[in-house]
């Protein structure tokens, strides 16, 4: 779901189990945004238990997930899973992009078949990608769902 013009997105999660991946993620948002806010999680049910306290409540601010897809305890698809039935209150204030080292065509082809995703990145996230999120996601006449966001960057 894309959030209005006047939201004012600056929440960026991830979730990946590589801490330097997290990290360098991190560096390039700030980079970009650099009022932006970002939580990193290499633990997924962490991830899902801070997405379900903070953006379950009515009037929460609209964030960007950056979800890795290999994962050893949970994958990418098990935490979408969990969100989809576990965080159904959520999936109106958090927009997800898979971001991903894997190239398997398999894999983006499931992240854009999944309504819940609204976009496929290829690792490492760069600055002009991450503005570019930004900027379709809060400023819908700029597009609308997938038209962009499973092309190769």
């Amino acid at each position: 779901m894309q959030p209005s013009a006047q939201q004012n997105i600056q929440a960026f999660i991830g979730i990946d189990d590589d801490p330097i991946n997290n990290m360098i993620a991190k560096l390039i948002i700030l980079e970009a945004l650099p009022s932006a806010s970002v939580i990193n999680f290499t633990d997924p049910e962490e991830g899902l238990a801070y997405m379900q306290s903070t953006y379950s409540v009515p009037g929460a601010n609209h964030a960007i997930l950056l979800l890795d897809i290999n994962m050893p305890i949970l994958t990418g698809w098990d935490v979408l899973d969990k969100f989809k039935t576990k965080l159904e209150a959520c999936k109106l204030d958090i927009t997800i992009f898979m971001l991903s080292s894997s190239i398997d065509p398999g894999d983006k082809q499931k992240a854009a078949e999944n309504p819940l995703v609204s976009g496929y990145i290829e690792k490492p996230i760069t600055i002009d990608r991450v503005q570019e999120i930004y900027a379709h996601i809060t400023d819908p006449a700029l597009t609308t769902r997938r038209n962009w966001t499973f092309r190769r960057l």
